[in-house]
């Protein structure tokens, strides 16, 4: 399941709430209401998601990148 799920578990612990968040916000019609309030609310749940969850040295892909520069 690790190389399914790649990531800590905090980092899905994260999508989880911000998916909740936006569930609530959608079910409770947030959008089309107060439009700056859900963007607010959008923009802080993307800055504190990338906040959280980015690390120097985490591995953020399945496979590592290449090195082409022998072109």
């Amino acid at each position: 399941m690790r190389k399914i799920f790649l990531g800590k578990p905090f980092h899905w612990l994260v999508l989880a709430i911000v998916l909740g968040a936006l569930w609530y916000m959608g079910a409770t019609l947030l959008q089309p209401r107060n439009f700056h309030l859900f963007m607010v609310i959008l923009l802080a749940l993307t800055a504190g998601a990338m906040i959280a969850t980015s690390r120097k040295g985490d591995r953020l892909t399945r496979e590592p990148f290449e090195n082409d520069e022998a072109d």
